[in-house]
């Protein structure tokens, strides 16, 4: 099943491309596209270790042999057996290149045409790293990029199909166009986040080399087709945020689409009509943009050294649940500095039910995002034995003040476990919290709501 979405993008939007970019569009859309190919050989839903390593092969005895060659766990090879069926590690580059070598070819007839010089050099550099495997090198032409209206992010970013180990990476793309004046609304709203947060020895990034865009997308491939992300933050692994820094991605189209297929009928089927009529359509709306502008800001800024390590394979569940809770936690300084009003935050927080809903109809159809919808089942199971939130026929009444106070509990819960916390340390607060028995309690008001 082909994981490409396409999307239409405003008017406005296209006509801030320069006659280059445009010229460049439909050779980025084609290398993106290309990217499919590549990822249906890494997607495999039955097998929590994808097509990363042998269907055969145990944890144990991938682990035990990781130890002897480094290279298994490499984010970057597949995992094999040799004739004598022993494992071995292929190198992305050797085990796609004649997938690889067509969309390094487009890529660098993109740069030829380029006139914009960090563009330029980003796209020649990545197209080297598809080839030959220099990904960080990419990373950093790609950080550097400057002045860019038309962007591509494309090549093995985000490690989610592997649930074995959350180390191997799959191949994505998105092109893209940046809307440069939300970007500078959305990096104003970061500055107030960050200048409100103590320094942290144990942090990985500095806030001032994160940057942040708001984009509206022609296409996205890939794992990201798949998930449809509505934000992201690249690069993915530590070493390159903390040589070259990082940037926060929005991506508008996505969400639109997103809070029109799936938030706004789930906002009209869980809540009562009366209840409903407090808050407008478009209100909602704003309540999921903050979420995931602030969801995107805190997870950069809850990056903590080793915490992959220490929490292994349950690292990616409790990074987005706190990113939910702690994105909360935050927007109070934004309340503080008139940039969001309480009626705001309330809707941030209607926003955030509405998602962890949508996480379990997604579920119905595709387990790509299954930790999204285990750190937002957590995050609801805590919020229902709290009393925060109130459950009576089916629907779910809001306490905000006790709802925000608890989302501030859990944000110095997640907080710990991330900065300092062992694998022990999350598996008892998941052995307590996760269950979606209170998510299908609703299963009957969702029935009509489609998978995207």
């Amino acid at each position: 099943m082909t994981s490409i979405r396409t999307f239409k993008v405003s008017t406005r939007a296209l006509a801030t491309l320069s006659s280059s970019e445009k010229k460049i569009l439909p050779i980025l859309i084609d290398a993106a596209k290309a990217i499919d190919k590549i990822f249906q050989k890494q997607e495999n839903p039955v097998n929590n270790g994808a097509n990363f390593y042998p269907r055969d092969a145990t944890k144990t005895e991938i682990a035990e042999e990781a130890q002897k060659n480094s290279k298994i766990f490499s984010p970057f090879t597949i995992v094999k057996r040799n004739q004598k069926g022993k494992l071995i590690a292929v190198d992305y580059h050797v085990e796609y290149k004649n997938d690889l070598a067509p969309i390094a070819k487009l890529l660098k007839k993109a740069a030829g045409i380029s006139e914009n010089a960090t563009f330029k050099n980003y796209l020649i550099a990545v197209a080297d790293a598809l080839v030959h495997g220099n990904y960080s090198q990419a990373d950093k032409a790609w950080t550097g990029t400057k002045k860019n209206n038309l962007d591509i992010e494309i090549g093995p970013y985000e490690r989610y199909l592997d649930k074995l180990f959350f180390i191997k990476r799959a191949y994505q793309a998105s092109v893209c166009i940046v809307d440069h004046e939300k970007s500078e609304k959305a990096s104003t709203i970061r500055d107030i986040i960050y200048a409100s947060v103590s320094p942290n020895s144990h942090r990985i990034i500095s806030p001032t080399t994160t940057n942040i865009e708001v984009r509206e997308s022609f296409i996205f491939s890939g794992f990201l087709g798949r998930a449809l992300f509505t934000q992201q933050h690249l690069p993915s692994d530590s070493d390159s945020v903390e040589r070259y820094g990082s940037r926060i991605l929005g991506y508008l189209s996505s969400l639109n689409y997103k809070f029109d297929k799936i938030i706004y009928p789930i906002f009209c089927a869980v809540f009562e009509k009366s209840f409903r009529e407090r808050y407008t359509k478009d209100l909602i709306k704003k309540g999921c943009y903050y979420r995931v502008l602030l969801s995107g800001i805190v997870q950069h800024l809850h990056r903590y050294r080793n915490s992959r390590t220490r929490l292994k394979e349950l690292f990616p569940i409790f990074d987005e649940a706190n990113v939910a809770a702690s994105g909360i936690e935050h927007a109070k300084h934004l309340v503080l500095k008139g940039v969001m009003d309480q009626k705001e935050l309330e809707a941030m927080m209607i926003a955030q039910i509405c998602w962890g809903f949508s996480e379990f109809v997604i579920a119905r159809k595709n387990s790509t995002r299954d930790v999204y919808l285990k750190g937002d089942a957590m995050i609801f199971n805590f919020l229902i034995r709290e009393g925060a939130l109130l459950e009576k026929d089916g629907i779910s009444w809001p306490n905000f003040a006790k709802m925000f106070f608890e989302m501030e509990n859990l944000s110095s819960i997640f907080t710990r476990i991330l900065e300092e916390g062992n694998y022990m340390d999350a598996q008892e607060f998941l052995a307590k919290y996760l269950s979606l028995e209170t998510l299908k309690a609703f299963e009957s008001r969702l029935l009509e709501i489609k998978p995207i």
